[in-house]
């Protein structure tokens, strides 16, 4: 990893006389206001980071690695030639949804302050297991504060109804278990996440899920206190929910042969209202390679990588040890930027016009040897060959 210390870049700007008498304070501040300007352009290769992404059939939206920044590839990493890669169209969020061809598409989303990722992967191959489809209530209790199940069969996500549930607020816990049509065992378990639909007429503080061989002998989800996507819980809406088998806790014994019977949901916390449950699945993954430009740039002293946006830290706070990461000529772009910012006030045009000269040079030079990686957007285009009052044929191209 190529990097430049803080306080190496501060001496370099010293060199410059005109500089001499700024404080180092507003050095790093101008340094800083470079990196977010630059950010906006143009994302550089050191800051690729390579990840993994599990993704699942029938799950569109997924979480981002804590620092993605933007996006720059996705795909099987198993695949070993082109013609079995899944070659993700990274689209519009529209185009996403809308689903107008038979590709696999890739997307960015934002939702409420969040940023996820869209993937359909149509050849996905992987195991899909409908484990409860959430429209027989003989086969559900409920318990604590929940009151009396009932079948639904206007509001649902999957299928053609759901169970719906109400909660009156006392105990602070809302138990519903369901117990299987046909219990089944499944040696690869640990290989799989379980997902549920839950509809929140309120947010609860958490909700716990449970995959069950009885109720003395299951795997837990714990305390879950986001959607799958990483989403914040969201009412009066549906919330696609899971948990890891490989990573669950186990009560009881647990083993390959064991005979799942059961499953538990137990939402602590939930306001009275009417809330609804739909389809429960286990799925597999595929493991892809997911590939990401981090929004750090920046190493503090004793980090092994870069691990901070800024050289100011969220509490106003820096470090002469920290680093930039980049090779010279980045280090270049971003020292000859803040020093254009910091001579704002300054009169002295021919030092101003001879750094700008050398910013331009490290710029162009920059851009030269990296190109970017970032996907371009594409979108389905459509010419009607025929006359569009008559009979509407068209052509996708």
């Amino acid at each position: 990893m190529q990097t430049t210390s803080l306080s190496i870049l501060l001496n370099r700007i010293r060199r410059w006389q005109a500089l001499v008498a700024t404080e180092d304070q507003y050095l790093v501040r101008d340094m800083d206001a470079s990196l977010r300007a630059k950010r906006k352009k143009y994302p550089f290769p050191w800051n690729l980071q390579k990840g993994s992404l599990r993704v699942f059939s029938d799950v569109l939206e997924y979480p981002v690695a804590t620092d993605h920044d933007e996006l720059a590839y996705l795909d099987d990493s198993k695949s070993k030639e082109y013609g079995t890669k899944a070659r993700f169209k990274y689209t519009s969020l529209k185009e996403f949804y809308q689903n107008p061809d038979d590709r696999n598409d890739l997307a960015e989303i934002w939702d409420g302050g969040t940023r996820m990722l869209g993937v359909r992967y149509n050849a996905i191959g992987a195991v899909n297991q409908l484990i409860d489809n959430a429209e027989d209530v003989t086969r559900y209790t409920g318990s604590d504060d929940v009151g009396t199940l009932a079948n639904e069969t206007v509001i649902y996500k999957k299928g053609n109804g759901s169970i719906k549930v109400p909660i009156t607020l006392s105990a602070g816990l809302a138990t519903i278990k369901s117990t299987f049509l046909t219990s089944f065992t499944d040696a690869n378990y640990k290989r799989k996440y379980h997902f549920r639909w839950v509809y929140l007429d309120a947010v609860p503080t958490s909700i716990e899920m449970r995959l069950q061989v009885d109720d003395s002998n299951y795997l837990s989800s714990g305390a879950i206190t986001t959607q799958f996507s990483g989403q914040a819980f969201k009412a009066d809406q549906w919330n696609l929910i899971a948990f890891d088998l490989n990573t669950a806790t186990e009560t009881g014994t647990i083993s390959t042969a064991s005979v799942w019977a059961s499953e538990k949901l137990i939402l602590t916390g939930a306001p009275t209202g009417t809330y609804y449950i739909d389809e429960s699945n286990l799925r597999a993954w595929a493991l892809m390679d997911y590939w990401y430009y981090s929004k750090f740039n920046v190493v503090t002293s004793g980090a092994s990588k870069a691990d901070q946006e800024y050289f100011m830290d969220s509490n106003e706070i820096y470090s002469s040890d920290s680093s930039l990461v980049g090779d010279s000529e980045w280090t270049d772009v971003i020292m000859y930027d803040a020093m254009l910012l910091a001579l704002t006030d300054v009169e002295n045009t021919k030092v101003k016009d001879e750094i700008e000269e050398l910013r331009n040079e490290a710029w162009a030079s920059l851009a030269d040897k990296y190109p970017s990686l970032e996907p371009v957007i594409i979108t389905s285009q459509y010419r009607f060959t025929d006359d569009f009052n008559q009979e509407q044929t068209y052509d996708r191209f």
